[in-house]
This record gives C-alpha cells, sequence and structure tokens, in this order.
C-alpha cells in the first residue's frame, strides 16, 4: 500500500513563469530603489539581464511590459529599455508604492532587527578599527552635506545611504555570519525601507539617528551605541505602523 505521509514532503514546483518575471520586476524595481539604477538610465540588453538574474529572456521580456505598463520604464524600439525620467523623488514615491510589502514580513524583520543590529553597535564600539568608525561618520556627514543643498533626489539619496551605513556596520563588527544575515536580508530591508521612505521626513530623521549611533561609537560606548540603535529601529518601526492606521 502506498504511503500517504509521502505526498507531504514535497510540494509540486509551479511551472507558471508569471512567478519569475514577477520576481525579475521586483528585482529591477529594488535598483532603483537602492539608488543602483537611475531615471534616465538604460537597462541592459534583455540577453544581458537574463544572463545576469539567471532567467529566461521571455520572462524578462514580459518583466519589461509590466514595468512600462505601470509607466516605470520606457521602451524605445531598436534602443532599449530606460527608467523612465521623472523628478527623482516623485518617481520613487511611485515606486515604493508598487513594492510588495508585507505587513507580518515588515515586523518580523523588525524582530529579528532589533535583536541583532544593537548588538552589531555594541560590538562594533568594543572591536572595530578606527578607520571604520571613521567611514561610518563621513557617510552620515556627507549624506546631511548633499541634504543640505539638494532640491530633488533626495529619497534616492536616503535609500542609499540608509543600505549603506546599515550594511556596512553589519561589515566593521568583523563577524563574517552577520554579514552573510544583513546580505540575506537585503531584499526584505528594502522592502521595509520603501515604507518608511514615504513617510515624510522620516528618512532626514533616520540620519539623524544615524549620527547618533556613531557619537558614541566614536567614543566607543557599547551601551550608548546600542541603544542609540535600538531607538532608531524603534522609531521606524513605530512610524511605519502609524502610517499602516492612517491608511
Amino acid at each position: 500500500m502506498r504511503d500517504s505521509s509521502k505526498k507531504r514532503l514535497f510540494q509540486p514546483i509551479n511551472p507558471n513563469p508569471k512567478s519569475v518575471y514577477h520576481r525579475v520586476v521586483d528585482e529591477i524595481k529594488k535598483s532603483i530603489f537602492e539608488g543602483r539604477m537611475k531615471p534616465g538610465d538604460r537597462l541592459p540588453a534583455e540577453r544581458e539581464l537574463a544572463e545576469m538574474l539567471g532567467v529566461s529572456r521571455t520572462s524578462v521580456r514580459e518583466a519589461l511590459k509590466m514595468l512600462a505598463a505601470e509607466g516605470l520604464v520606457s521602451i524605445r524600439h531598436g534602443q532599449g529599455a530606460f527608467i523612465s525620467e521623472q523628478d527623482p523623488d516623485e518617481y520613487l514615491k511611485r515606486f515604493a508604492s508598487h513594492l510588495p510589502v508585507s505587513k507580518d514580513t515588515v515586523l518580523h524583520l523588525f524582530e529579528v532587527r532589533k535583536v541583532l543590529e544593537p548588538r552589531a553597535a555594541l560590538w562594533v564600539a568594543e572591536r572595530a578599527v578606527q578607520t571604520d568608525i571613521e567611514e561610518l561618520a563621513a557617510m552620515v556627514t556627507t549624506t546631511r552635506e548633499h541634504l543640505g543643498h539638494l532640491h530633488s533626489g533626495r529619497l534616492s539619496l536616503l535609500a542609499s545611504h540608509d543600505s549603506n551605513f546599515h550594511y556596512r556596520l553589519a561589515q566593521a563588527t568583523g563577524n563574517t555570519v552577520l554579514v552573510r544575515l544583513m546580505h540575506s536580508m537585503l531584499d526584505l530591508l528594502a522592502d521595509s525601507r520603501s515604507r518608511s521612505l514615504a513617510i515624510p521626513g522620516r528618512g532626514e530623521r533616520s540620519v539623524d539617528e544615524h549620527y547618533e549611533v556613531v557619537k558614541a561609537l566614536k567614543e566607543r560606548d557599547g551601551q550608548g551605541a546600542a541603544a542609540a540603535m535600538l531607538r532608531h529601529l524603534e522609531n521606524v518601526e513605530e512610524q511605519i505602523i502609524a502610517s499602516w492606521r492612517q491608511e
């Protein structure tokens, strides 16, 4: 008699290519939001993009059609696909609204971040080389200076800064496992970042909160750095939850 329990060991692989091209769409959107691609930039050729993402050209073609329908890219015959040229801030606000952000996933992510990242800040204060701390401080200073005279493209700058700051902090711990964990969470981090940057003024406040973390790091105050990082993450989480209630 066939053992029916074996049926529960595996689930069928979904052969529907729609799931693949949706992932291609998400990857392209996130590259824009992270500042790796900007309005007016030309996307890699269809064949090259398929190779980079490890998918078929058909999946790439369908993804580009979907992005074009949303107005996020424009396809020019004989030239290729280009990121739509709009005001960068308005573009990113519109783009953020298209990112699939699961509330449960964001809340679960913050549960993990509030455990890992304050500890990471503590480790950096205790054992990072001085040049690592100076680099983190320079990132905050440079971003503040650019924000002081930048009239457009602020969201792109803030998204890039936030991504780089948190990832560079993990690297400064010298803990390779933590760095790998942070790298694995990058997609989820992009989702929560898109939600937080859609809140007016949240990005600028995050830079200020990063400054508080850096101040403690400069003083080699591990407990202070951990506390500042925890406050930062709690503030972002609280504002995201508040924005959901308003919706």
